[in-house]
């Protein structure tokens, strides 16, 4: 059953209620592109991690550019030069060795990951997605279910559990390390969708079942806003 009015916006899950105080740090992540919906006979591993990819360069920019995130990674040099101890780190270089440190801890399937949102911290992570696809019955039928479309999303915003979620691949050479969003996708405490038509992808001269454009607002904070200062300052 799809709405007869666009747009539609339902929320997935959460309350819907505004995050009050100001986030830690916001963004959009974009996709465009063919999105094939995945279930348990249709994992999509190798569609998934091709958009982790999409995504990986996006947070690489967000953590050279955000400032909490600078400091962040500023903390993290401590723990490179724990493991590491030797000559004093120039100041210009504590930011990349501090991203190594994460990465280091966060290695599997080949893989030095980043991630943003992880369980060592009380984090807050809302999602507000604008969905665009072709809407006519007879795209929708061909493009597969929303549900299935937004599951391979939320997958390919964590960190792989195994090499067989990333279809075997290993680090082009700009990925070491590699920037995920999510060490794991519970740690979403709220998503609102919000689907549209969409009329043909940019650069794109006709539409395709299977097209899609996402505009992902992330919004992160801490549900207990005194943790703020320790984590980032």
């Amino acid at each position: 059953m799809f709405p007869e009015q666009l747009p539609y916006q339902e929320i997935i899950f959460g309350t819907g209620d505004p995050i009050e105080k100001e986030n830690v740090v916001e963004f959009r992540l974009l996709y465009q592109g063919v999105l094939l919906g995945a279930s348990s006979t249709k994992t999509r591993a190798q569609e998934k991690h091709e958009l982790r990819r999409t995504f990986h360069p996006q947070l690489r920019r967000l953590w050279e550019t955000n400032r909490n995130l600078g400091y962040l990674a500023d903390r993290w040099c401590g723990v490179w030069i724990d493991k590491h101890p030797g000559a004093p780190i120039p100041p210009s270089d504590r930011k990349k060795l501090g991203l190594r440190a994460i990465s280091e801890k966060w290695e599997r399937c080949g893989f030095k990951f980043i991630p943003l949102v992880t369980e060592d911290f009380t984090l807050r992570c809302r999602l507000d997605i604008l969905f665009l696809r072709p809407n006519q019955p007879r795209y929708i039928m061909q493009g597969g279910d929303l549900d299935g479309r937004l599951k391979t999303v939320f997958d390919a915003l964590r960190l792989p559990d195994n090499k067989a979620e990333t279809n075997d691949a290993t680090p082009t050479a700009d990925e070491d390390p590699f920037f995920c969003l999510l060490q794991d996708d519970k740690l979403i405490s709220e998503v609102s969708v919000t689907t549209d038509e969409l009329l043909v992808l940019p650069n794109e001269r006709q539409v395709k079942p299977n097209d899609a454009f996402l505009v992902i607002r992330v919004q992160i904070n801490h549900a207990y806003p005194g943790n703020v200062d320790n984590y980032f300052g």
